[in-house]
């Protein structure tokens, strides 16, 4: 972390070399910033003046390319060319009225975070607690070049004049409504991510009651972007699908803050099990500030919420004999 805030210190002071006249006047400087699970991130920001906004860029990326024996020069070019399109970005975010509520409200979402970890984020921005995990509203505005995500911060959310309930509300409409999750097999899905030529069948388009083959042990569920899709679990018309392709019950493993994975409980997998392996995987190959949870959950169908899996003590006595 301190080598990073040098680098970012360095970029800062030097980075204005690498950009047009008019940003001679600007302000730029090196600034920590807290990220998801409280993970600190270093990066640089930008002010020119004239211009309501900052421009902010991790450096995470550009010290990576660095170690890995990138040139400087070519390094502080991207930046520079990262830098000047954040311009174009800030005018569309502005031009979009992203401080008018009823512009906003068809473009919310929800993302899940785990709550114990984000504590002192949470502080700045509106949320809801489900279990172990918090519900933070986002805005998804389409973008020429993609989609740009703005989670709702308490400032945005009190300009709107609005209550959490309402915002909330409507946010959960929308991802309700929404028609682009993914429910895949896991394996297909790995193999097809890593360059496969043929994409899984997403067993949520199958029609009710077509039979289907279900023969693995472990499925993916995320969105089509494959970004912040663990919120599909939050989607009754999603879970309830998935109950219908596995009446015996299933499990829910929270792979990260982008997917979640399907465990039939035909299988027999036993819940501490489970939750070992979760731990491991946590700890051994997703990254910090993209784990969710260690916990395990199950759907409820009859109350259309998720809760946390328990084994029954039926199971622990006969464990225990």
């Amino acid at each position: 972390m301190k080598t990073e805030k040098i680098f970012s210190e360095f970029v800062a002071a030097k980075i204005k070399d690498y950009l047009p006249a008019k940003y001679q006047e600007a302000d730029c400087w090196a600034k920590e910033s807290i990220g998801n699970n409280g993970i600190y991130r270093w990066g640089i920001t930008l002010h020119l003046p004239g211009e309501d906004g900052e421009r902010n860029i991790y450096m995470e990326r550009y010290y990576s390319e660095l170690k890995a024996g990138v040139p400087m020069n070519k390094i502080m070019g991207e930046i520079a060319a990262q830098l000047e399109g954040c311009r174009e970005l800030d005018l569309m975010l502005r031009d979009s009225r992203i401080e008018d509520y009823q512009y906003v409200k068809p473009y919310l979402s929800i993302s899940l975070i785990n709550a114990g970890a984000n504590r002192r984020k949470l502080l700045h921005m509106p949320y809801m607690e489900m279990e172990d995990l918090a519900m933070i509203c986002r805005v998804e505005m389409p973008y020429p070049k993609g989609l740009v995500i703005v989670e709702v911060m308490n400032e945005s959310f009190q300009t709107w004049g609005v209550s959490k309930e309402a915002m909330f509300g409507a946010a959960f409409k929308n991802l309700w409504e929404y028609k682009d999750f993914t429910l895949q097999e896991l394996a297909p899905a790995v193999e097809y991510l890593q360059g496969g030529q043929c994409e899984p069948e997403n067993l949520l388009d199958v029609p009710d009651g077509t039979p289907v083959d279900l023969q693995e042990m472990l499925y993916v569920l995320t969105n089509r972007e494959k970004v912040r899709g663990a919120s599909a679990i939050l989607c009754p018309r999603v879970m309830n699908k998935i109950s219908d392709l596995f009446p015996e019950g299933f499990y829910i493993i929270p792979s990260s803050i982008h997917e979640t994975l399907i465990v039939p409980k035909r299988w027999g997998f036993q819940i501490k099990d489970i939750k070992e392996t979760t731990r491991d995987i946590n700890r051994i190959m997703v990254p910090t500030e993209e784990i969710l949870s260690s916990h395990i959950y199950e759907y409820d169908r009859d109350a259309g919420r998720i809760r946390q899996a328990r084994e029954s003590k039926e199971k622990k006595r006969g464990m225990e004999r």
